[in-house]
């Protein structure tokens, strides 16, 4: 039909090579002791809305409760390093888990989004980079960062996420 637009060309989720992209979220992440755990919440309930699919990927690509749990259990071990081991272990750990998420989002397009829309890799490399002087800082910011990863699970799970 000539003259009757297509419905799409107004979504701004498609692109010009014909694929839905995923709007990008506006959840800003402050990363603040008086702040991650409604943050973390803010991030899921995004999630959810799509289904916790990424938008424009074939339908096989979600995000689980088995994938969020391998990268619980990367932060529990760092977690628990914090605690008793020395910063240099701890650094290597938290190195570890950088280069996992990095391989969790290139396997999969939700998790990729769950990444970027939680900031995890963010925050991740900042901690990485600020080494600040305060031994008792850099551990604080660690921990937090293993309970941001603990609160988006509960979150995940609390919101029916799929296991």
């Amino acid at each position: 039909m000539y003259g009757s637009p297509r419905p799409h060309y107004n979504n701004p989720r498609y692109n010009n090579n014909s694929r839905y992209e995923e709007a990008k979220p506006n959840i800003k992440i402050t990363f603040t002791d008086e702040h991650y755990v409604d943050e973390a919440e803010e991030v899921i309930k995004y999630c959810q809305k799509n289904h916790f699919k990424a938008l424009g990927s074939r339908g096989k690509d979600e995000v689980t409760y088995s994938q969020l749990r391998n990268l619980l259990g990367m932060t529990s071990a760092i977690f628990d390093a914090t605690n008793i081991a020395d910063l240099k272990t701890v650094y290597e750990k938290l190195t570890y888990f950088r280069i996992q998420l990095v391989y969790t989002a290139g396997r999969n397009e939700a998790m990729k989004s769950f990444i970027e829309t939680s900031h995890l890799l963010e925050v991740v490399k900042e901690i990485d980079q600020k080494r600040a002087d305060d031994e008792k800082e850099q551990r604080r910011e660690i921990i937090r960062l293993c309970k941001y990863m603990e609160a988006l699970v509960a979150y995940f799970k609390y919101y029916g996420g799929k296991d």
